[in-house]
């Protein structure tokens, strides 16, 4: 009959570590626990036997003594409640319960309605109730979907035993019945789903399975249906007490799995008494004296941990009576690293106590059975370090040992080994430091790390599996990211002080600055719309387009290319708002002022009309000048439109009557014009006959006028 044990199985993270709890509360007794630490009977009496007993309400508790929070955890009342009752709190809560604990009370604060899917009684899902705030609610099937309330969102989280197949069923049947926002916290214990996929591969391939657990341990009742589901020919036990031949008739491979409140005691006895068995041999009370012979014989086993006394030492090494029917030999290669016979045999003295480990390789037909000192000493290191919670990691400082290879299956001895990695001493024992988590750069020689110490962050350790894994990537990034951030707020910080120094340079520019100078200044940027020039140190305006030229058609890049010194107006400073207006324009002359400069109001002019509005007539007076005479001093008579009595390109003798140099405006008059000659005439003539009698009433009015 093949024996196949589920791995893993037994003690998860949590128990191991609530009973660690548990059992160093015996050293500073009164101490309980309040409700079973643990669903298991058998370890709870082995707990009362050292003192730490059971108790079901804080009531029971006496002012001072310790209680221990069991690893399903408590509400938040209770808590208060022991405070109160000045009790000292050992609180063994499982970190997986702690945190479906925590994301209950999130969700309720976050506002969504908080739903646990597991079994309604259990103290786990009580505990995860209590801080679910007052609308949380457990389902344990599909039939309890109808309870839950209508709402927007929905939190659902699962028991961290309860059976993830089974969650999914009930979650997907509870979206459909309740639509809505969904957060989804899947807090299920990751021990408890390798555990339960485990077992469920095993169960595929056995006659018979043995789950062992509490009856009253929630995560061992899953095992058993999950595995009942797969091999029919399925039983729960809690010791090996209640194993039967007849379980196993007919059977050639028997599957084993257990809770995770199941200890490891429980689960060996269970395989050694099955190991002994004869089926279909055994009968009645039989089994019973064959139970007791089984753990006689296999007491020791390979892994135990033992203490003796050493009896006798030669060559070959130490050997130790430690209480078995045959004694034990420890090896000088097994008694120390780089073992000098020799030299060792004159240190060891008979009747030394000594701790060993039990190592495979001898047989119950040799005389001795083989040990390790070296190996429980190592064992011995593994009890200091500390497991680490899911998820979490810790600081260490490591020592490089050596450089560790892979093991090449290339024959060619030319061809060299790919590195894996580093072995480090951490924690008093080995670990492995893989070689991508040593730098953030490709490393293609270790040798140098070798002997050298580091700070890195332990990511896994493996009791179990004695492996510890240590990494120095989140440092290095953290150490990089820190560097850079620094880095940030330097150049920030030098930003800031260049901005303040040109603020101050600014701020006593515009204090110097006058409106209406002149200065030289420098070009900074060329631009669509100007020219921006630094005019002093610290203060840069803008030369608009329109400031450029009096020749419209010129451009920025025209005018000045970056660096070019040009002389600029201020034609306006608005400290306000910390704006310079200049111009280039302002330093020229104008050329229609010196294009007009020799014309004057009173000239009698002569130019061609050039075009028509619809208030006069436009005519040019030279290239750069225009004037106008206006629809009302084109004639003596009403004239509707210049067009009317002047042509395009008529040649006209005009008078100037008025100049706008602001405007660079000329308006001309050709009645005026007509006028002035008129008067001239006339004076002309009277000045030729000055006795000639003029009667005629309007000659005299004429007259009158040129006396004016």
């Amino acid at each position: 009959m093949e024996i196949i044990i589920a791995e893993p199985c037994g003690f998860c993270y949590g128990v191991k570590r609530a009973v660690a709890i548990a059992e160093s509360a015996a050293d500073n007794l009164p101490a309980s626990t309040l409700g079973p630490l643990i669903h298991n009977p058998q370890f709870t009496a082995e707990l009362a036997s050292k003192g730490v007993g059971c108790k079901e309400s804080l009531e029971e508790f006496a002012e001072g003594e310790t209680v221990i929070f069991r690893s399903h955890g408590v509400g938040p009342e209770i808590y208060a409640a022991a405070n109160v009752k000045n009790l000292k709190i050992l609180d063994a809560t499982c970190p997986n319960v702690k945190i479906s604990q925590k994301k209950a009370q999130t969700a309720f604060e976050d506002g969504f309605l908080p739903i646990i899917v597991g079994e309604k009684n259990h103290p786990e899902v009580k505990s995860i109730l209590a801080f679910a705030g007052k609308n949380g609610i457990i389902i344990e099937s599909k039939r309890d979907i109808s309870k839950v309330p209508s709402v927007s969102k929905y939190c659902v989280i699962i028991q961290t035993t309860f059976e993830l197949a089974k969650f999914e069923e009930i979650l997907a049947a509870l979206q459909v019945a309740r639509p809505g926002e969904y957060r989804v916290e899947r807090t299920i214990c990751l021990a408890t789903k390798e555990r339960q996929e485990a077992a469920a591969r095993l169960a595929g391939q056995v006659d018979a399975f043995i789950v062992i657990g509490g009856r009253n341990s929630a995560n061992t009742r899953h095992l058993t249906d999950l595995v009942s589901a797969i091999c029919p020919r399925c039983y729960q036990i809690e010791t090996a007490q209640e194993l039967s031949p007849e379980m196993f008739k007919g059977c050639r491979k028997i599957g084993i799995s257990a809770g995770a409140s199941t200890p490891g005691r429980i689960i060996k006895e269970a395989v050694m008494a099955m190991e002994n068995m004869e089926i279909n041999k055994v009968e009645g009370n039989e089994f019973g004296e064959m139970l007791d012979a089984s753990m006689e014989d296999y007491g020791v086993y390979p892994g135990k941990l033992v203490t003796g006394k050493i009896i006798q030492v030669d060559k070959e090494g130490v050997y130790i009576s430690f209480g078995y029917r045959r004694e034990g030999l420890i090896a000088w290669s097994d008694w120390a690293a780089d073992a000098n016979p020799d030299e060792l045999a004159g240190a060891v003295n008979v009747g030394d106590e000594v701790e060993a480990v039990v190592v495979p390789g001898g047989s119950s037909s040799e005389d001795f059975i083989r040990l390790s000192k070296i190996r429980a000493e190592k064992e011995a290191a593994w009890k200091n370090v500390q497991e680490l919670p899911e998820g979490e990691k810790r600081l260490a400082t490591v020592k490089v040992l050596r450089v560790i290879k892979s093991r090449s299956r290339d024959k060619d001895p030319e061809k060299p080994k790919q590195v894996v990695g580093l072995a480090v001493a951490v924690e008093g024992v080995e670990g492995f430091m893989p070689a991508s988590h040593v730098e953030l750069r490709h490393i293609d020689d270790f040798t140098p790390y070798v002997g050298k110490e580091m700070e890195a962050e332990i990511i896994e350790v493996n009791p179990e599996k004695k492996r510890i894994v240590v990494s120095r990537r989140d440092l290095l990034k953290a150490e990089k990211a820190q560097k850079h951030q620094e880095w940030l707020a330097n150049r920030e910080a030098r930003i800031a002080a260049a901005k303040e120094a040109r603020a101050a340079k600014e701020a006593a520019a515009y204090e110097e600055i006058v409106e209406g100078e002149t200065y030289e200044g420098k070009v900074v940027k060329v631009a669509e719309f100007g020219l921006f020039v630094e005019v002093l140190e610290g203060l840069v305006g803008l030369v608009h387009n329109t400031e450029l030229s009096y020749d419209r058609n010129v451009k920025a890049g025209d005018v000045a290319t970056e660096g070019d010194m040009v002389t600029v107006f201020v034609k306006k400073v608005d400290k306000e708002n910390r704006r310079v207006s200049l111009s280039i324009k302002a330093t020229q002359e104008d050329p229609w002022v010196a294009a007009a400069a020799g014309f004057h109001v009173g000239d009698v002019v002569e130019g061609t009309i050039e075009r028509f509005l619809p208030f006069g007539a436009l005519v040019r007076l030279n290239d750069k000048v225009e004037g106008m005479i206006h629809v009302s001093e084109i004639a003596d008579t009403r004239v509707e439109k210049p067009e009317d009595v002047l042509k395009i390109g008529q040649i006209v003798t005009p008078m100037i009557i008025k100049i706008d140099q602001s405007h660079k405006k000329i308006g001309l008059s050709l009645t005026r014009a007509k006028q002035d000659e008129e008067k001239a005439e006339m004076k002309a003539f009277m000045a030729g006959n000055p006795e000639e009698n003029f009667s005629n009433n309007a000659m005299a009015e004429q007259l009158e006028g040129l006396k004016e």
